[in-house]
């Protein structure tokens, strides 16, 4: 018998299915930090409104009493912050009910789209609320250099000269690029090195993410200053930066959720089209509240 005449792959051609898999490739997705530390004022939007005010109140000066006379009265104008939320974003999709009934079932597709499309839209917050930093009007470093422990130091000395509380009870945070945080601070000796770790050999395991006993947060939607290639990294107390979502309530035909920081992801059959409209929206606003609670890192990339 000689091997000739025997099949292969192009004679069976025809028999051989392309199978699609049960399983999709998603993309990945950055977790959200500024939303769950930020100072969140939504509730007190809940009866409507879309301008939140803040007193500001003013310190006052000590003055010399002499005997016999008059104290010195003070009446300085105080101050307001004004939170305003009005910025409405929205990632939508329709899919036809034909295109619908041809899609494997087992991808789940229409709830893993409506799913991105709600985190979508919950990013463009976090990436607001991180924008934010680049106006504390305290900096250290540069955009063309490497953070340095004493830029770390000058930065909590910052927030301590200005009498900002709870530096290290967790109401304080460093923001940081993982380019920031994996190829710099760990390659300090400070951080790195097991005989200054309180933690077995960090280059064996996860670090505990703290910087002189101050929560480390990393994120990549820190952003760029602007023209270069560095980062605008921050400390800052979660009083620094308030930030407020509308309370846009549901109703979609199909079914409607309000997920975390005010996401609403609604659907709603659309008779004109033999379709299913898809829709996740979210009306928001940010402020920078207290800009001696702030600190902007500047790194390069």
């Amino acid at each position: 018998m000689t091997a000739s005449n025997i099949f292969d792959r192009d004679n069976l051609e025809e028999l051989i299915p392309a199978v699609w898999g049960q399983r999709i490739n998603d993309y990945f997705k950055a977790t959200m930090v500024a939303g769950s530390f930020f100072t969140d004022r939504s509730d007190e939007l809940s009866g409507g409104g879309d301008i939140l005010y803040t007193p500001v109140i003013k310190a006052m000066t000590v003055n010399n009493k002499s005997k016999q006379s008059e104290v010195t009265l003070q009446a300085a104008d105080q101050d307001k912050v004004t939170l305003t939320v009005q910025t409405h974003k929205e990632v939508s999709f329709l899919i036809e009910d034909i295109d619908a009934a041809r899609m494997k079932k087992s991808y789940s597709a229409m709830n893993q789209l409506a799913e991105n499309a709600g985190f979508e839209v919950g990013e463009d917050l976090e990436v607001a609320l991180l924008s934010l930093m680049s106006g504390f009007s305290n900096s250290v470093g540069a955009s063309t250099t490497n953070i340095a422990d004493s830029e770390i130091l000058a930065a909590i000395a910052y927030l301590e000269t200005n009498k900002v509380p709870g530096i290290h009870s967790g109401s304080v945070a460093f923001f940081l690029h993982p380019n920031v945080f994996w190829k710099q601070v760990q390659i300090l000796d400070k951080f790195s090195l097991a005989v200054n770790s309180p933690v077995n050999d960090p280059t064996a395991q996860k670090p505990k993410g703290m910087l002189y006993g101050i929560p480390v947060y990393t994120s990549p939607n820190i952003q760029n200053v602007s023209g270069t290639s560095g980062y605008y990294n921050g400390l800052a107390h979660r009083d620094a930066i308030h930030f407020a979502t509308s309370s846009l309530g549901s109703g979609g035909s199909k079914g409607s959720m309000v997920g975390s920081s005010g996401v609403r992801v609604q659907a709603n059959y659309i008779p004109e089209y033999l379709g299913t409209l898809v829709t996740a929206d979210i009306v928001y606003g940010v402020v920078e509240n207290r800009n001696e609670a702030g600190v902007r890192i500047l790194t390069k990339e």
